[in-house]
């Protein structure tokens, strides 16, 4: 499903003038939300369509563009703020081309593991909890910002992106065991993640062979709960 479509059929969205919801909502954004919107929409935004209220998704649940254009669909691009927290059961994709939409969420977001692609830009007001794996394949135009805690098993950087812009509130934790080494972003991808899900390289894990084996509940990782020491040793 692409973005507004499913944005759409959350319920009831009001557009709000951009200036209100600037002061409402800038907190949320690591600049502000008039930084993001020169940054990806030329200062072109009037407005910015908010959903109010907690909302829970059962299952998987993946937005993505299928082209490497903005692909709206009769809906609108632009900056989209979830007033609450929002739940996926699943694992949650988020995969944006041209910087097309901006997803706010201002609660918490709860997941099962979050992949984050390309130029998709997430901010999080509170904290992000996810259960499994947290994976940013973004490139130079994308963001993941989360302004409270986050807790994942394990957060990685698929592709050969050297600065993901990926900027957390604090370091991410283990939600049950606090002296295990979450992120993983600095150790060799090549003896970390299974084999076949590396790229043609060898040296990088594939973002779409990621994506599938999260989708259909498969390991990502040959090892699980590494302590510092033992990223040394890979």
């Amino acid at each position: 499903m692409t973005f507004a479509p499913w944005f759409a059929a959350l319920g009831t969205v009001d557009r709000v003038p951009f200036a209100e919801a600037a002061e409402r909502y800038g907190a949320c954004a690591p600049d502000g939300l008039d930084d993001t919107n020169s940054d990806c929409f030329g200062d072109d935004l009037d407005e910015v369509l908010v959903h109010r209220g907690t909302v829970h998704h059962a299952g998987d649940l993946v937005i993505a563009s299928e082209t490497h254009q903005p692909v709206c669909h009769g809906g609108d691009c632009g900056i989209h703020v979830l007033d609450g927290d929002l739940t996926v059961d699943g694992t949650l994709v988020f995969t944006e081309w041209d910087q097309a939409n901006v997803l706010i969420v201002t609660g918490d977001l709860r997941v099962g593991n979050l992949l984050v692609e390309d130029e998709a830009h997430l901010y999080v007001g509170g904290a992000l909890r996810v259960e499994g794996l947290l994976v940013a394949g973004l490139s130079h135009g994308g963001m993941l910002a989360v302004a409270g805690e986050t807790t994942a098993e394990a957060c990685l950087c698929a592709g050969p992106v050297r600065e993901p812009m990926v900027l957390f509130g604090s370091l991410p934790t283990h939600p049950r065991e606090p002296d295990r080494m979450v992120d993983l972003t600095g150790v060799d991808q090549a003896r970390l993640v299974r084999p076949e899900l590396l790229d043609a390289s060898g040296r990088w894990a594939d973002r779409a062979k990621t994506r599938t084996a999260l989708l259909e509940g498969r390991p990502v990782l040959r090892h699980t709960g590494l302590r510092a020491e033992d990223a040394g040793r890979l």
